[in-house]
This record gives C-alpha cells, sequence and structure tokens, in this order.
C-alpha cells in the first residue's frame, strides 16, 4: 500500500522565461517557465495575461505604416505617416488628429527634439532632397508655423553648407547632429545657446570625426548621464564636449536608433549579438534567458527594431521571427528591469515607433504601427476589439524521480477569473500535446486521469477578450509511483 501524495506546481513565472535552448530542465528553477507568449508575470508567483492596445483616436491613414512619433512640450502628439508618394505629420491635441504638414519626403524616418521652447524635426525631406534639412514648429496648429530657417534654431546654417543630419541631441546647452551622408561618421554641435535662446552652427569648423577609419558609419545617438552616446554598429564612443575617446569604449554598438531607450538602471539597446544595459561601465547582456529568441531576430530586422519603456519594464518589438519551424508575428521582447525576468508578446500589428504620450493631465505610452493607427499601449482587454491569443508552457517536471514511472489520478487547476483557458500536458518525450480540459473556476477539478509518465510538462492557452486571468498553479493530490494503490 502508498500513501497519497500532494504536490504543488505554485509560483509560476518568479523567474521568467528561461528558454530550454539556453538552459536544461533539470536546472530550469521551478518557478520559471520555457515559454510565455501574451503573458507576463508583474504578480510575482502568478501568470497573468497582458492588457491590449486601444487606438488613439481614428485610424490616420489606413494601411500606411508611420514614420516617426513625438509628445511636445506643449503635450501635443505628432506623428509621420507616408502616404501617396509623400509624407505628412499629423497633429493629436486631445481630441482627434488633423494633418499639420505636408511634402516630405515618403518613407524616410523622420526624427524630433525639443529645444528652446520648439519642436525641431529632422530628416523631414522635401521633393528634391531625401534629407532636406531642419523644421521648427512654434506649436500653433497652423501648416505654416513649420519653419526652415530663422531663430531660435537657424537651421538655414546647416542646410544652406550641405549638411542634412538624421539624428540629433541636446547635451549641455548645445544641439548635436549626426548622419549626415556625406559625412556619416561626423558629428555636428551648435554654439551654446545665447542670451537670446537662439543657436547658430558653424559647420566649417563646430564638428569632431567620430573614428572614420573603424570600419563603420555613426548609426546612432543618444544622450546619457553627464555623456553624450555615439553608436555604431559595432562599436560605442562618448563625447563629453571637450573630447572624445580616441578609441571605442565598448566594441558593442547598435544598428537602430529607434531600439535605444534609457531606463531606470541604464541605457538598454539592442546588438547583433543580443539585448545590453549600459551604466557607465562595460555593457551587461541581459537576454541569455532567451537567447534562442533573440537569434531568431533577422538581421534584416536590426535597423528597425523599437524599444520604449514604462514604470519598470522594458520592450522591444523586433518584427516576425521563426522559433523551432514556428513563426510568431509582430514579437515584442519584455524585460522587468526590478526583477530581470523576460517574457514575450506578440501583436496585430508590427510597431514602427513609441513614445511617452504626456497630456498634461496623464502619462500613456503609444505605439504607431503598420497599419496606419497610433496605439496606447497596455490598454483595454482586446488588441483593438480582437481577442488576445496566449499560451504558457512550463518546464518537464519529474516529481523528483526521473527513473520511477509515476501515475497522475487527478489535477487541480487554480486560477482566478478563470476564463476557460485550456490546460494541456505532454509526456515523456512525446510530441503530442493532449487536452486535459478547460479551466472555468477558481478551482477545476481534472480526475480519473490515469496518466502515466516518467515525466510531464503542462501548457495553458487560449484567447480572451475579457478582464485578465490570474494562473496560479496546479495541485496534484494524488499522484502515485507506478503500481500502487490507495488504501480506502
Amino acid at each position: 500500500m502508498a500513501t497519497k501524495k500532494q504536490i504543488q506546481i505554485r509560483g509560476l513565472g518568479i523567474y521568467g522565461v528561461i528558454r530550454q535552448a539556453e538552459v536544461d530542465d533539470y536546472l530550469v528553477p521551478d518557478g520559471a517557465v520555457v515559454e510565455a507568449i501574451n503573458v507576463q508575470f508583474d504578480r510575482k508567483g502568478a501568470v497573468s495575461l497582458r492588457q491590449g492596445i486601444t487606438g488613439l483616436g481614428a485610424t490616420i491613414a489606413a494601411g500606411y505604416p508611420c514614420w516617426g512619433l513625438h509628445n511636445t512640450q506643449n503635450g501635443t502628439m505628432v506623428a509621420v505617416f507616408s502616404q501617396g508618394g509623400s509624407s505628412r505629420i499629423y497633429a493629436y491635441g486631445g481630441a482627434s488628429w488633423a494633418s499639420n504638414l505636408t511634402g516630405g519626403t515618403a518613407n524616410v524616418k523622420v526624427r524630433f527634439f525639443e529645444f528652446a521652447n520648439k519642436t525641431v524635426a529632422v530628416n523631414w525631406g522635401n521633393a528634391s532632397n531625401q534629407y532636406s534639412s531642419m523644421l521648427f514648429w512654434s506649436g500653433s496648429p497652423n501648416v505654416a508655423t513649420w519653419l526652415d530657417s530663422g531663430n531660435p534654431i537657424n537651421p538655414q546654417n546647416l542646410w544652406s553648407n550641405g549638411i542634412y543630419p538624421q539624428y540629433a541631441e541636446v547635451h549641455k546647452a548645445r544641439v548635436y547632429v549626426v548622419g549626415d551622408p556625406t559625412y556619416p561618421d561626423r558629428l555636428f554641435y551648435s554654439e551654446a545657446v545665447d542670451s537670446s535662446g537662439n543657436i547658430t552652427w558653424i559647420p566649417a569648423t563646430s564638428w569632431v570625426d567620430i573614428s572614420p577609419n573603424d570600419g563603420e558609419h555613426i548609426s546612432a545617438l543618444k544622450r546619457f548621464s553627464l555623456e553624450l552616446i555615439v553608436f555604431k554598429p559595432n562599436y560605442i564612443y562618448r563625447f563629453r564636449t571637450t573630447g572624445v575617446d580616441p578609441d571605442p569604449l565598448i566594441k558593442i554598438g547598435t544598428r537602430s536608433q529607434e531600439g535605444i531607450v534609457e531606463g531606470k538602471q541604464g541605457l538598454y539597446f539592442h546588438h547583433d549579438t543580443g539585448f545590453y544595459c549600459y551604466n557607465g561601465s562595460y555593457p551587461r547582456e541581459i537576454s541569455r534567458p532567451i537567447s534562442d529568441i533573440v537569434n531568431a531576430i533577422p538581421f534584416t530586422s536590426f535597423a528597425n527594431i523599437v524599444a520604449w519603456r514604462d514604470s519598470d519594464r522594458i520592450y522591444w518589438s523586433v518584427g516576425n521571427i521563426t522559433v523551432n519551424g514556428e513563426a510568431w508575428k509582430n514579437v515584442v521582447c519584455r524585460y522587468t528591469e526590478s526583477s530581470q525576468v523576460w517574457t514575450i508578446y506578440t501583436l496585430p500589428y508590427k510597431v514602427n515607433f513609441a513614445k511617452d504620450y504626456n497630456s498634461g493631465s496623464t502619462l500613456t505610452r503609444l505605439i504607431a504601427c503598420e497599419d496606419g493607427t497610433v496605439y496606447t499601449f497596455n490598454s483595454g482587454t482586446t488588441d483593438s476589439g480582437e481577442p488576445i491569443k496566449y499560451r504558457m508552457v512550463t518546464k518537464w517536471y519529474d516529481f523528483g524521480d526521473l527513473l520511477q514511472r509515476k501515475t497522475i489520478l487527478r489535477v487541480i487547476g487554480v486560477c482566478e477569473k478563470a476564463q476557460e483557458t485550456i490546460l494541456m500536458y505532454q509526456t515523456n518525450d512525446n510530441d503530442e500535446w493532449k487536452t486535459m480540459g478547460q479551466i472555468k473556476k477558481f478551482l477545476t477539478d481534472f480526475d480519473d486521469l490515469a496518466i502515466t509518465c516518467h515525466r510531464i510538462r503542462f501548457k495553458i492557452t487560449g484567447m480572451s477578450k475579457s478582464e485578465p486571468f490570474v494562473f496560479l498553479g496546479l495541485i496534484f493530490p494524488d499522484l502515485l509511483p507506478q503500481g500502487t494503490t490507495i488504501e480506502k
């Protein structure tokens, strides 16, 4: 005779996703899962459905991707969309989107910054020149207020000398620009802002070349702490107004300006080899737990990776990938700074740009997508009306003895706000997933199972348009070594 043995699988997600390509199940901690799509672990020890996305106003340009997104100092959002062979800037003041400027070069990324109480656009372009000049906007909805010359920005000092930058940053009362196609390794900088709040440019002398002989060109520019960080695909240089590193600080860089974001613990970015955090010393790789997912990102997507953050999470939109022969669409890799855990989202559309939106009364995160719409991220319970599909897979469990065959007679699923999540399982080395049933309430009892195996793992899956479920784990009241009977 044998005594019934009760075992629980609880605390799932406390270590986030740790992929089997990186760590064998024997070493994967009990609080980790090996796959998670559209679930998150913000409540420690619980698995919950992610929130949805909700359109900010109506669709702007149906079927056309976004090429720029920015939140101005006066609380207006501006977005760039290409349609009909040219680009157009739209402005959102809290009620709806309205056309703000037309005639830009189609299909080029437009970046923005704030300086001297003006919103400045870089790489806007026009019909005769893809890169054209800087434009600055006074904040009025009047189209005519976008200017390409005059105080306080004086961009004519650049374009009249044939300088057409693609990236810009403000650092210590100056504006720095890079990405000119004629001088791809040159960092130009303005004169310091004068007593009237104006800046001027002397491009013939106010510049520094960033290691033009290292075989790569500048790909991104980002202010961080007291430094201006100049990125190339495989190098990082630091500029401190008194000089630049003569040799690269770090032989790890990035190909995507939009893939850089500052979090609580440092500057986060994507490199060809993974995701990294830089806090002033050598960058720390943070993506080893999801190494096969990172390795599945196509090289053609590297320059278009988009990053954003919220209070404790970093997000990277990496596009479409294929993992173990399965296609994953519009993938977002999410990293939690405080707990250092990963999970994976898939969205209905590819993210082209992402920004914070401070309307003056609320702070939200926006993503602008390839479908012509700007969405509020982590908003609502659906993806713009469509259900959110999800799944989570546990590691393999042998309950302490892989050599011993076990018989599982009964499983109890524990789930708050259960929404008929489907519970499935695999045994031993079988490829087939078998369905155990639906979790429909807080404690769902699956009995008369008689599952015999050396090891077993579980999957929860489904789709939802309702309040997010919270899956708390599984209880096994009657787990027996094979061949024993229950004393009655």
